[in-house]
């Protein structure tokens, strides 16, 4: 039945693309100025590449949720984890993560976005068997951080190569796709981890990268790459099998060559980031990656059954867990048919006001069970999680990863996407590092009410400067923002 479940889902993901694909193909055709595809084009190559890159989230996804149905059980074995060693073992993926983004680029350019992700596997395969077959804290530290380099490789490759082999029409919608398969690695994780040993759950994950592996070599190099290195040969045969032998690629061919010579004309370093050209979009991109680790999603992720276990609800924690990671797939299934529909900033808005509202809520109830009062309030914490990581994964889940995509003009966008990734995974890892002292500290209440006070500063900055990036061209954002620096200036 499961099987059943997810081929009707890739079917329905696929059905969306194609709508999507027509009613935006419908619109180029009346737009004076808006990038067009070929209307001979096919999908079905575009979708089968894309996946094959963003099967990778999968595996990024079995990592992040790793320690949640992991770690109390890492406490009992023969291990004997503490509280502060388990954290240090769920910040190992972030940390990990953040070495993978800062070697990611230079390997893209240097071997190609397909082979990166190919080459990446192996880590990842063997990172999973340390974990698996790990007998010290060294070890396991070891197998998380490999698998950490592996989940950010994929973050930044991933996204990276959909964007560059999918159409305009159906790139917001392929390109939320990685943020959904991540999601469901996730739920993956916490369903297999309920009926499974930390060491077997570990055996079972390695099985992903390796499919990773096989459809990363199976599917096609990026055409930009192809012609970066000058093999314009071998970057028309792979667009001609992207847009299906009936499609007529030239004028496609020559607007990618001509947007990597114009590429290849600066040398771009951080000062270009920061110019008065640059920053506005560079400023964004930093914001929302900082407002989405700060609203505490790591934490809660990481931590999600040993939140249920102190909470002491009245839902078994292993089942409540699964919940939530399911609550995560389908509102992130969400999250791609209305990110072309109801825009970015909508979404992010009412992302971050219903989080704060759910954290808030989280907090009164361990406030109350300090206090003893809140023995009739079992269901909150299992209603107030679900809501939460619905918000999350709804807007600012994949939105701060696909504006990356869209904000930066292509000369700066490898140098600002890698710096924007780093950044998001140094949060990560002090998060997720500092969460159990933050407990401490504040208690359970005060930290769910600091992380909801940084989620309504989030709506505010959101209303104020956040630019909707709905149903414009990559060039039309880029001349938004030289309008706004002509005025400033």
């Amino acid at each position: 039945m499961r099987g059943m479940r997810a081929v009707e889902l890739l079917k329905s993901f696929r059905c969306h693309c194609c709508r999507m694909g027509r009613e935006e193909e419908m619109s180029d055709l009346t737009v004076p100025g808006k990038e067009v595809s070929a209307p001979t084009s096919s999908l079905r190559n575009q979708i089968l590449a894309s996946l094959s890159a963003t099967v990778g989230g999968v595996g990024a996804g079995l990592a992040l949720g790793y320690t949640s149905p992991a770690g109390p059980e890492l406490q009992r074995s023969a291990l004997q984890l503490g509280t502060s060693q388990v954290s240090l073992v769920g910040a190992a993926v972030p940390l990990g993560a953040l070495l993978g983004a800062l070697v990611c680029g230079w390997a893209m350019d240097r071997f190609g976005r397909r082979d990166t992700m190919a080459a990446v596997s192996v880590p990842a395969i063997a990172g999973w068997l340390l974990v698996a077959f790990a007998g010290t804290l060294g070890q396991l530290l070891a197998g998380r951080l490999l698998t950490g380099l592996a989940a950010g490789v994929a973050t930044v490759a991933a996204p990276t190569y959909v964007g560059e082999v999918s159409e305009p029409r159906v790139r917001g919608a392929l390109g939320a796709g990685f943020q959904l398969l991540l999601t469901f690695g996730i739920f993956l994780s916490y369903l297999i981890g309920k009926y499974a040993t930390w060491s077997h759950l570990a055996l079972a994950s390695a099985a992903l990268p390796v499919l990773w592996l096989l459809l990363a070599l199976w599917t096609r190099r990026s055409p930009v790459w192809l012609l970066e290195k000058n093999r314009e040969d071998e970057a028309r045969r792979a667009l001609v099998w992207l847009r299906g032998r009936r499609a007529d690629v030239s004028d496609e061919l020559r607007s990618l060559a001509e947007q990597v010579r114009e590429a290849h004309k600066r040398r771009v370093t951080f000062r270009d980031l920061v110019s008065r050209e640059n920053r506005r979009q560079f400023a964004l991109s930093l914001m929302l990656m900082l407002l989405q680790q700060l609203s505490g999603i790591n934490a809660v992720l990481f931590y999600t059954t040993g939140i249920f276990q102190d909470a002491g609800s009245s839902v078994a924690p292993e089942l409540a867990t699964i919940v939530v990671g399911l609550v995560i797939v389908l509102s992130t299934l969400v999250s791609v048919v209305l990110v072309d529909r109801l825009g970015r900033k909508v979404l992010l808005l009412a992302s971050d006001a219903l989080m704060a509202a759910c954290l808030l809520a989280l907090g009164v109830f361990f406030h109350l069970k300090g206090s003893g009062s809140a023995d009739s309030l079992g269901w909150l914490p299992l209603a107030s999680l679900m809501l939460y990581v619905f918000a999350f994964s709804i807007g600012f889940g994949p939105i701060p990863w696909l504006m990356m995509g869209e904000l930066f003009a292509p000369e700066v966008k490898a140098v600002a996407s890698g710096i924007a990734v780093c950044f998001n995974y140094s949060l990560a890892f002090l998060v997720t590092l500092t969460f159990a002292p933050l407990v401490t500290a504040l208690t359970q209440a005060g930290a769910f009410w600091l992380f909801a006070g940084v989620c309504l500063l989030g709506v505010a900055y959101t209303a104020i400067a956040c630019y909707e990036t709905k149903g414009k061209t990559l060039q039309e954002i880029q001349q938004h923002f030289r309008d706004k620096q002509a005025v400033e200036t």
